[in-house]
């Protein structure tokens, strides 16, 4: 029996790489034609299930696989060019962090290094989670997710070895049918968070590149077909990263990215095309072997360089991104190359000896630098000021938690609070909504994030006053689809039942009302008027264009003081406030609501301030403990509202 000969190098796939890493880049530095440059990522995905499920059953063909030894080679493959970018990385969070941020890192950094950080930052994502641009090892997530199939693929490959090729198709057809089923659910069921993060929602991309590698070589006679495929593949890419973002990802939201790939491999090498000349350029094949330190370098790189606004620094990451090039290439020649090449590093036992006293390091980091040695050592460090400002704000978010938390618990006497982020229907949402807090008249509040913080300010300066809040994150009181989502679903059946019913008769309406979707206020008000309530609509405070450590950073880095920040104009806000402002105390005025200014009792004509002694904000636009106080006070002293809560 001929043993299988290892299958040619395809040169042409470092041209498809190269072509995913710079999607990634131009994605993450914010140019507009790259929308759907995420799915580089998914591009990477399939092309190492097909060079792994290769290299695997090559291995069992032969009788020579074992998955100790595979699975250290692949940690020879990942980790060395980890290092630099943990040490890159650990540097920025030393230097930049307030010290609650710079706790999370350390648990980020032990994830990292340790490739499980795609759980890690799973456990992490809820509304409240610190921004995305400001985490320095958040692309690490796709590494843990590739390490975990690395995992799980030899378990199912050796599993099924002995029915041949067509037992290994149809196992991992099945899979890849199963994850990506499980994916859709997922986002159907709203945790796309799981699909995104997971690994078995994620595997049927890795299945795809194992199909592709176990079909035989059918296609090679026909002629041209190889061009043919590798021009429609390519298409199908292109059109992925550039042809918008899907509404609905990953699940069927990544099937271009995939199935484009997919048919790049599945195109035989006849002779040289377009396409495969295109891939197969210098410059292509030069970023695509070195796309591996280059994808792990530009994301902790891009951090440092924005830390609060990554969102507006097109330029400065137009500078980091070519750093990255540089920066990659350093990597891959003087670690990456070094390592999987040399010949102290191929033996398994060679691997052990040098991959284990790395990993006790990386351990004893994560868990020992956020106190102790670590703190004195971010001491003696330069920009002090600037981290003791940072941990201001990581003090004021973890007080403004701890306050979340106990509204959900029920801590707060004489207050209801029904989320339609926990509660799946309108008729459950009614029967928690009916079960009022003892006392006369509740006040019903319908509402985000921002109702909540007035919530909590009316706590404060009504303490007498019951409250019924409804509430749903990131919606204006309305019934509308925001992104992928239905938001305040059957709310005039809800607020029918409520107000007719459970006579909650009075109705107060409070949100961030962002530009656009405050016009949805309209028809909610119209059914309050017609349920005869007595309505009282808060208007918007600010939202900021960038958090509050963007202000810090650039107070730090101009030479002004960071513990006393300037108050901020209409420029530093996203979205025009006074025009919403004006909109809804017109649509007050039609349908016989009072309208409260919040903006107004929060701000000036001219700028709001963001600082008074502590911090009044935590992020770009909730209110901080010291904030909740300053609103409170407000209110006490707002005739229009003391006078429609404390009347009879």
């Amino acid at each position: 029996m001929t043993k299988p000969t290892a299958p040619a190098y395809r040169h042409e796939l470092d041209g498809l790489r190269a072509i995913a890493v710079l999607a990634v880049l131009g994605y993450h530095a914010g140019y507009n034609d790259f929308a759907g440059g995420f799915m580089g990522v998914d591009v990477f995905l399939v092309l190492s299930g097909y060079l792994i499920t290769q290299q695997i059953t090559a291995a069992l063909s032969e009788h020579r696989f074992h998955p100790g030894r595979f699975w250290l080679r692949r940690v020879r493959r990942l980790l060395p060019a980890m290092l630099p970018v943990l040490g890159f990385a650990l540097i920025s969070a030393l230097l930049l962090k307030g010290q609650g941020a710079f706790e999370e890192f350390a648990g980020h950094f032990l994830s990292a290094g340790f490739f499980y950080s795609n759980y890690q930052f799973l456990s992490e994502a809820d509304y409240f989670a610190r921004a995305s641009d400001t985490n320095l090892l958040l692309h690490t997530w796709s590494l843990s997710l590739e390490w975990q199939f690395y995992l799980v693929t030899p378990v199912v490959l050796m599993a099924v070895h002995r029915f041949g090729r067509l037992g290994r198709l149809i196992a991992l057809t099945l899979l890849a049918a199963g994850s990506l089923a499980f994916a859709e659910y997922l986002i159907a069921t709203g945790r796309g968070s799981w699909a995104f993060f997971g690994v078995m929602p994620r595997f049927w991309e890795f299945a795809a590149g194992g199909i592709v590698a176990l079909l035989p070589p059918f296609l090679s006679r026909v002629p041209l077909v190889g061009a043919g495929l590798r021009a429609v593949g390519l298409g199908l890419v292109l059109w992925a990263i550039f042809g918008g973002a899907p509404a609905r990802f990953p699940g069927l939201g990544a099937a271009w990215a995939v199935l484009g790939t997919s048919i790049v491999l599945l195109a035989p090498i006849q002779s040289r095309d377009p396409v495969r000349w295109l891939l197969e350029r210098r410059p292509m094949l030069w970023v695509g072997v070195r796309s591996y330190a280059i994808y792990l370098i530009h994301w902790p790189l891009f951090v440092t360089v924005t830390p609060a606004n990554m969102g507006q620094s097109e330029d400065v990451l137009s500078v980091a991104l070519l750093a990255s090039l540089f920066l990659g290439h350093l990597i891959y020649r003087y670690v990456e190359t070094p390592v999987r090449s040399g010949a102290r590093f191929r033996s398994s036992s060679a691997i052990l000896r040098s991959a284990g006293p790395v990993l006790a390091m990386v351990a004893l980091t994560g868990l020992t630098l956020p106190t102790g040695v670590g703190v004195t050592l971010r001491a003696a460090l330069p920009l002090s000021g600037l981290r003791t400002a940072m941990t201001e704000i990581d003090t004021a978010r973890a007080e403004y938690l701890a306050l979340m938390d106990d509204l959900q618990a029920g801590a707060f006497p004489g207050i209801r609070y029904c989320s339609f982020d926990d509660i799946a229907d309108a008729g459950s949402m009614v029967e928690c909504l009916s079960t009022a807090p003892p006392g006369e008249r509740p006040l019903l509040l319908v509402g985000d994030s921002h109702g909540r913080d007035v919530l909590m300010a009316l706590t404060r300066a009504f303490p007498d006053q019951p409250v019924v809040m409804l509430h749903q994150s990131s919606c204006v009181p309305a019934t509308y689809i925001r992104g992928r989502s239905l938001c305040f679903p059957e709310l005039e059946q809800v607020l029918t039942q409520a107000v007719a019913e459970a006579g909650l008769t009075r109705v107060m309406l409070a949100s961030r009302w962002w530009q656009g979707e405050h016009e949805g206020a309209q028809a909610t008000l119209a059914v309050l008027e017609r349920l005869g309530a007595e309505i009282i609509v808060i208007g918007p405070g600010p939202t900021f264009d960038t958090p509050m450590e963007g202000f810090v950073q650039g107070a730090a880095f101009s030479g002004e003081d960071p513990a006393a920040l300037p108050p901020q104009g209409p420029d530093r806000f996203a979205f025009d406030v006074a025009a919403v402002n004006t909109d809804l105390r017109t649509y007050a005025d039609t349908f016989g609501a009072r309208f409260i200014d919040r903006f107004a009792l929060l701000c000036d004509d001219s700028a709001c301030p963001v600082q008074d002694g502590p911090l009044l904000y935590f992020d770009e636009q909730h209110l901080s403990p010291a904030g909740l106080d300053l609103l409170a006070g407000a209110f006490r002293r707002a005739p229009g509202l003391s006078f429609a809560l404390t009347a009879p």
